[in-house]
């Protein structure tokens, strides 16, 4: 029989999608009418079909939504920095089933109950001219639609790629090794290419060079091999179904990889970061913006006008970015990378993290130290302090970074572009 206990810390929910909108008396609220209910393994949580009075979040563990097709999705909760971004019950009835694979703990709050804090919470409404409500459909309607249907379970996000999933699974499963991800990885010629390729680069090559990915994986590493199989892959999520939007997609996804890069080469200069992670952030800093593209071709005037979609991305693409990387279920100091990366002055207590990191690397990348009033000098960025990356002037910080990892930046690139 399941147990369940009643009330959890704030913290544990409140960069949860659904929870973001309330703070304060609303946010303590509800996390002292949440429950946490631990289930054993192999448990039906829900069934297709049935309906529920509560939503529901994986706090710990793993659960296996199975879709009508036979498809399996597993939701993995990593504990209170780790709880899975993705509302089950939310939308009734399910349309898929779902049974716990290990010992798992679910947060759960009625759901009615919910949407009356939500509902309460919300700030009056302000009454503005019909001029300002065109403007406001036009440049932010795509947000909003967009952020309703992550809310209903129903927005199209990008899929991370099925190889990663699986690699990411075996990785995370004590009882698999560098066999077992070797043979996922052979189940891709290119992915097999890109991983040889990387092991046998600057950033990671021995004495001797390999030919085969097992040996490539022992010497990357599986925590290393995961993040770069993720990497490599990433270029099918930048793709768009419009000739016109596609273009801008192409531009997104070398931007992303110049990034991600630079984040990658000064990430070996900073203790305590991961070259692979720091590659991996820089890829995703601007996630936000594929979804947003993709859905920009039901509105014709941010199609038609170029300079409006670029505003709406501007202003939107961090908080989207972010909601995609909690509901792909990454931790925490990369789900938080797309909101914060462009962020400049951006200044917080304790160490320093990968959103310091991506902003020092997006400056680098921006005409080399040059800045204009949208850019501020690298000097001035608490960023750079943080990183212990500051004793020089702007341009010299610039300037020096690049040019003397200028062959180590280009030979990253080279193998996200796939050349």
């Amino acid at each position: 029989m399941a147990e369940i206990t009643t009330g959890i810390s704030p913290e544990i929910i409140e960069n949860l999608q659904l929870f973001k909108e309330l703070d304060g008396d609303y946010l303590a609220k509800a996390a002292g009418e949440c429950q946490i209910r631990s289930v054993p393994p192999k448990t039906l949580v829900f069934k297709k079909g049935q309906s529920s009075e509560w939503t529901q979040f994986v706090l710990s563990g793993i659960l296996v939504v199975v879709s009508p097709s036979g498809d399996k999705e597993s939701l993995v909760g990593m504990g209170d920095n780790g709880v899975v971004d993705q509302p089950l019950g939310w939308s009734v009835p399910f349309e898929n089933s779902a049974v716990s694979q290990t010992d798992i703990k679910l947060i759960r709050i009625k759901t009615d109950r919910l949407k009356h804090l939500l509902e309460e919470s919300k700030p009056p409404e302000i009454e503005v001219s019909e001029s300002e409500e065109v403007n406001a459909d036009i440049g932010t309607q795509i947000y909003y639609n967009l952020f309703q249907d992550l809310m209903d379970d129903k927005l199209e996000l990008p899929s991370m790629p099925d190889i990663a999933i699986r690699v990411r699974q075996a990785v995370g499963d004590p009882h698999a090794g560098a066999n077992d991800v070797a043979k996922i990885i052979q189940s891709d010629p290119v992915v097999t290419t890109r991983i040889i390729q990387a092991a046998n680069s600057a950033l990671y090559t021995g004495q001797r060079q390999v030919d085969n990915v097992s040996a490539a994986i022992v010497r990357l590493g599986l925590t290393t091999t995961r993040e770069l199989v993720m990497a490599v892959t990433m270029r099918d999520v930048f793709k768009s179904k419009s000739p016109l939007l596609n273009k801008r997609m192409v531009e997104l996804w070398i931007h992303s990889t110049m990034v991600a890069s630079i984040a990658s080469v000064l990430a070996k200069k900073i203790r305590g970061f991961s070259p692979d992670k720091g590659l991996l952030a820089g890829l995703v800093h601007d996630i936000g913006v594929v979804p947003m593209v993709a859905h920009a071709g039901e509105y014709p005037e941010l199609v038609s006008d170029p300079a409006l979609l670029e505003k709406t991305i501007k202003e939107y693409k961090g908080q989207i970015g972010s909601m995609i990387m909690r509901k792909w279920n990454f931790p925490e100091d990369l789900a938080s990378v797309p909101s914060e990366a462009d962020e400049w002055m951006r200044d917080h207590d304790g160490k320093a993290d990968y959103s310091d990191l991506i902003i020092i690397s997006q400056l680098h990348n921006i005409s080399s130290g040059k800045h204009t009033d949208e850019y501020p000098p690298i000097g001035d960025t608490p960023a750079l302090a943080k990183l212990g990356l500051e004793g020089t002037d702007d341009n010299e910080a610039a300037i020096l970074i690049k040019d003397e990892a200028r062959d180590e930046i280009a030979a990253v690139q080279k193998l996200l572009l796939g050349q």
